[in-house]
């Protein structure tokens, strides 16, 4: 069979050797165009079709919760598991939130002389699949096609400048569902009716009055620094 294919390319003729070099140029620019369409000058490059959604790779279990359930009021064992449910997303967080994800393994969150780690889902609510699927691929904005968040947040992973412009809208999200949720997802860890809670005056302040919660002060933690929104309750 080798012997017949060199046989035949032999027998090509001029126009025959011209359209199989065309095709050849033709795949190449092909190749070179998703290189530059999924070029990243960052440190997460990739240079692949996967880039489309994933930046980096990173092993789940990274950023799952981890730490024994509470035997103590005392200690910073959660209270209960963080079990988001089936049909969410809780596995993929560092590979499309890929700056964010950065900087949590940077924060007391990740790394702790306690032994606990709340994980992405320990503070903020997941998505689920469906939603995936619908801000990619039929996301309407008030009755027209726009661009989805899912584009923004991955076009943002690619471009640094375009990430600090979202931080700031994304952290007034979060906080305002924190706000909403008296700070709940906190209380599990962080244990109001401790000890050592209540020996903090602010605490004592705060549990007294029903217009602040732990996001209203403790907030910066994980992720890079936004001011905090007067507008916020």
């Amino acid at each position: 069979m080798y012997g017949w294919s060199i046989d035949r390319l032999r027998k090509l003729t001029a126009n025959q050797w011209l359209m199989v070099g065309a095709g050849g140029v033709f795949v190449l620019l092909v190749i070179f165009m998703i290189m530059v369409l999924f070029w990243s000058d960052t440190r997460f490059t990739r240079i692949s079709g996967c880039t489309v959604c994933h930046e980096i790779f990173v092993n789940e279990k990274e950023y799952a919760p981890l730490g024994d359930l509470s035997t103590s009021i005392e200690d910073f064992n959660p209270t209960r598991e963080f079990d988001p449910g089936h049909f969410n997303v809780t596995i993929g967080c560092g590979e499309c939130h890929a700056y964010p994800y950065n900087e949590y393994l940077d924060s007391p969150h990740y790394d702790s002389d306690f032994g606990v780690r709340p994980g992405c889902v320990g503070c903020h609510n997941p998505h689920s699949l469906a939603q995936v699927v619908k801000w990619k691929f039929f996301y309407v904005n008030r009755g027209g096609v726009g661009e989805s968040p899912f584009h923004a947040i991955s076009n943002s992973m690619r471009d640094i400048p375009a990430w600090e412009e979202l931080r700031v809208e994304l952290a007034k999200n979060v906080r305002e569902t924190m706000i909403e949720e008296k700070s709940e997802k906190c209380t599990v860890c962080h244990k109001t009716e401790s000890e050592w809670f209540n020996d903090i005056k602010q605490h004592k302040s705060m549990q007294k009055s029903s217009e602040k919660t732990c996001i209203h002060c403790h907030y910066n933690l994980v992720h890079g620094d936004v001011d905090w929104d007067e507008n916020h309750k």
